[in-house]
């Protein structure tokens, strides 16, 4: 080996050693603070109430900020609400793949697909579980909102962080989750919901 190739060589693993170090602890400053202390529990016709989140949730996740909350609107139809939000400045936790987490709660994913939510202007990636325990059914619809855009993919989802490490942008990732019973009315219902309550979403988020 000549001493340019050796020379060619030793700076490529250091480089490649630089830029890992960089990717594991350059962490990008927040794109902003998200704060969910005021969000709505009125919106439109719906009224929502807030559920319990237990300490031990709250640690494993370690959002910056979290609602969850049963929307009921005139016709006794309701909605679960989970919308969380993770600063790219935290040391740990994230958002929990449903699809990991679920069978743990004990529901069965009986079937998969994916889904098209509008709003406004935009159309979102979305996806969506029919979930069943016991003899209750309900559909699910979620997805991941990245600086990079949304998806509901697990795999695509890791491709965004590292793009955005690639980048050096700001690792902020938002998590949006819908549950609704595996009935018409519902689901026709959560479509109503959704217009309403996702600009509200997204007006919240500093991307």
């Amino acid at each position: 080996m000549d001493k340019k190739t050796f020379y060619i060589i030793c700076t490529a693993i250091v480089l490649t050693f630089v830029f890992t170090l960089l990717l594991l602890y350059a962490r990008p400053d927040t794109a902003g603070v998200v704060s969910l202390d005021d969000f709505p529990l009125e919106i439109g016709e719906w009224q929502g109430e807030k559920q319990f989140i237990s300490d031990a949730t709250m640690e494993l996740l370690n959002p910056q900020a979290i609602i969850s909350a049963v929307y009921t609107n005139k016709e006794g139809v309701s909605v679960h609400l989970l919308f969380d939000f993770f600063s790219s400045e935290a040391a740990f936790g994230g958002p929990h793949a449903p699809r990991n987490c679920l069978p743990g709660s004990g529901w069965v994913i009986s079937e998969t697909e994916s889904a098209k939510i509008n709003i406004e202007s935009k159309e979102i990636d979305a996806g969506r579980f029919l979930l069943t325990r016991n003899r209750n059914s309900q559909v699910m619809e979620f997805w991941y909102i990245t600086h990079l855009g949304e998806t509901a993919n697990d795999y695509v989802f890791k491709l965004y962080e590292l793009g955005s490490a690639l980048l050096f942008k700001p690792r902020d990732v938002a998590f949006v989750r819908f549950v609704c019973a595996n009935d018409a009315e519902s689901v026709q219902a959560l479509r109503e919901f959704q217009k309403l309550v996702l600009p509200v979403i997204y007006d919240r988020l500093p991307f």
